[in-house]
């Protein structure tokens, strides 16, 4: 039996924000292209766009903390690698040296 590598907190909450953030794009676009103007169609698709921006402010604010430090991590969790606050890696842990 093959064992999974083990996934962070902060790894799955980015992967999740990443996909609810594609998700809620691919909804809010299909809501302008491809219904008519005030249907029903375009109002199911703009609630559910609506509801992944909320899931996508839920998941960053439970799941997305540094592993080390605690602290929450909701701006940049795409693009940050490192704790700004313990500098330690989000996805390794090891401490990262100072850059000059």
């Amino acid at each position: 039996m093959e064992m999974k590598p083990h996934v962070s907190g902060y790894e799955r909450g980015r992967n999740i924000v990443r996909v609810l953030v594609v998700l809620a794009i691919i909804l809010g676009v299909a809501a302008l292209m491809f219904t008519q103007e005030n249907s029903r169609e375009q109002m199911l698709l703009v609630i559910g766009s609506a509801a992944c921006v909320v899931g996508v402010i839920v998941v960053a604010r439970l799941l997305c903390v540094c592993p080390h430090c605690g602290k929450r991590i909701v701006s940049g969790v795409l693009v940050l690698r490192v704790c700004p606050k313990c500098r330690h890696d989000l996805l390794t842990g090891a401490k990262v040296k100072k850059q000059r």
